[in-house]
């Protein structure tokens, strides 16, 4: 086998980590997918943020838009969902990640809920209520289909995969 080329079955790993001095170019899908989805989470919070803070807010809207409480919720379950699954592209769940995550995103909807009147917006405390019940679904949707049980792989073979540490399955 030619210098730099895998063996089949050989898992890829980032350039330069502990599993892989020699610094080859590869970088893992794992791996983007999980920077994919940092970026998303991220750029998605940004995006809220600006929205939820933009003082005349019925521009942004237009003509008769829906309720205030099911766009707080609607965007906070896209958030939690993201969020979610940026954390599941890094690794299993278990209570302390899932309670970490939780207690976080409140924290986030709090802090955005509360900086409004610096933008000439009104502090609600059922918009507040209305962030936390949109991210338990987005959180809780995600965190049920990542922990679902998968169909067992055999590989040519006849032998079951042997899974990489800290591997997701999202």
């Amino acid at each position: 086998m030619d210098a730099g080329q895998r063996r089949p079955n050989e898992p890829v790993v980032a350039s330069g980590s502990a599993k892989n001095p020699s610094g080859d170019r590869h970088l893992g899908t794992a791996r983007r997918r999980s920077l994919v989805v940092d970026c998303l989470a991220g750029a998605y919070a940004g995006v809220l943020v600006s929205a939820t803070h933009y003082p005349r807010p019925q521009d942004l809207l237009g003509a008769n838009p829906p309720s205030d409480k099911v766009l707080h919720f609607l965007a906070y379950t896209i958030l939690g969902a993201l969020t979610a699954a940026a954390a599941a592209a890094r690794g299993g769940w278990n209570g302390p990640r899932i309670g970490l995550l939780a207690l976080g995103l409140a924290l986030f909807a709090a802090g955005d809920e509360v900086t409004q009147p610096l933008f000439a917006r009104a502090v609600e405390f059922t918009d507040w209520l209305a962030d936390l019940a949109g991210l338990v679904i987005g959180v809780g949707v995600v965190v049920l289909w990542t922990s679902r049980p998968t169909a067992p792989v055999v590989l040519p073979t006849g032998e079951p995969p042997v899974p990489r540490p800290g591997e997701s399955r999202f």
